[in-house]
């Protein structure tokens, strides 16, 4: 009995070390597989970086051997990519690398799009809106019929903001509900026609697409916004009345101060906060006896920002 024993532990062991063995060897022969993948986007990156430069500052004209073979350098041209986009704010290098990505590597991103694992779809996804591949817009519609996640049905809601407004308009304000900071990324990268349309059904939109918003508008301190802002101070949410001051004093430009003296004697301590930053931007000859009033109010930020603005 024990010799049955003893022969079956032996080969148990046996069975794990060849298990070690052959998972071991799996690991060794994959992480060879991707220092050689790496090694050849390096050596891709190194030898073509220069040509991609003098092509992208136009002292040589395009050339086919920029036009990639192999996957090691698509991945290549990718990094190459990136960095200029990252770095350097050039309309003219956006659109060569959009022209580029749209002839040439349009057939690549429809593969992994196509792909079953989350991460290579996603990296799709992230690429398609930095190289701006318009072309692959049929596509970006059918993926929405299969079972997609939050963050991909997202970055397709960054995709349609680029190509397709009027889907983007309606799914944000109708389909997908998102936090106050995914709608600012969205909205912080659309063009000022669709900023304006939106404004348009404004009333339309979700509470936290409409607070970031107005937030989105006082950042990017467009004047052309202020009659849409002053318009919201009438509003019957206290919060959008208060981003919507808010948003004005960053502008920086009072227009007519009238519209802004019923909030000195506001009930809500935030609005007779934004109200004394306000007459900031007025001066003092105009502003004083608001300001002198607001010094006596009973919470000591608006005292504070009161005393500032009369110093200033």
């Amino acid at each position: 009995m024990m010799d049955i024993l003893f022969d079956i532990l032996v080969w148990v062991i046996v069975f794990l070390s060849v298990l070690l063995l052959g998972f071991w060897l799996y690991l060794t022969s994959e992480r060879m597989k991707e220092v050689s993948r790496l090694q050849k986007i390096d050596r891709y990156i190194e030898e073509k970086q220069h040509k991609w430069y003098r092509y992208f500052k136009g002292e040589e004209p395009f050339s086919d051997e920029l036009i990639p073979k192999h996957k090691h350098e698509i991945e290549g041209i990718e990094k190459i990519f990136l960095v200029y986009l990252k770095n350097i704010s050039s309309t003219e290098i956006q659109d060569k690398i959009r022209d580029f990505s749209n002839r040439y590597l349009m057939d690549h991103y429809q593969r992994l799009l196509d792909s079953r694992k989350w991460s290579r779809r996603m990296n799709a996804l992230y690429r398609v809106a930095d190289f701006q591949l318009y072309r692959l817009v049929d596509k970006y519609r059918e993926m929405e019929k299969k079972k997609l996640t939050h963050e991909e049905n997202f970055q397709l809601l960054k995709i349609y903001s680029m190509f397709e407004p009027d889907l983007f308009i309606e799914k944000i304000a109708n389909t997908m509900k998102l936090s106050e900071f995914e709608y600012k990324k969205l909205l912080t990268g659309i063009d000022p026609n669709t900023r304006e349309r939106l404004m348009t059904c404004f009333n339309q939109l979700p509470p936290a697409c409409q607070y970031s918003m107005i937030d989105t508008i006082g950042m990017i301190r467009n004047m052309d916004s202020i009659p849409f802002l002053e318009a919201q101070l009438d509003h019957s949410d206290a919060e959008i009345r208060i981003r919507s001051l808010k948003a004005l004093h960053e502008i920086g430009i009072i227009v007519n101060l009238d519209r802004y003296i019923p909030f000195v004697t506001s009930d809500i301590w935030e609005e007779r906060l934004m109200a004394a930053k306000l007459l900031q931007n007025v001066p003092l000859k105009g502003s004083l006896s608001y300001l002198e009033k607001l010094l006596k109010d009973e919470s000591w930020l608006v005292r504070t920002q009161a005393a500032l603005a009369i110093e200033k």
